[in-house]
């Protein structure tokens, strides 16, 4: 299982090849250290903090609730 750094570091790769389209020369502003660029996207993932410190019980759900809402950013995205 991917530790939430990891998790974080896949989605923002992904956001930024999903920004980037075809043109993948595309400039992009600067992005803050643990944010992907996507507001809904860095919102998600917020229900990642502090994951390593909750008991283990807590995981599973965190990761649903991560998983579903980066589903439903990846539907608005694809129209």
């Amino acid at each position: 299982m991917p530790s939430p750094a990891e998790l974080s570091a896949r989605v923002r790769a992904a956001a930024i090849r999903d920004e980037a389209g075809p043109a993948a020369d595309v400039e992009r502003g600067p992005v803050e250290p643990g944010q992907t660029g996507d507001a809904a996207v860095d919102e998600a993932l917020r229900v990642l903090d502090g994951l390593a410190e909750r008991p283990l019980t807590e995981h599973v759900a965190a990761f649903d609730a991560v998983h579903g809402a980066l589903q439903d950013r990846l539907a608005e995205a694809q129209g």
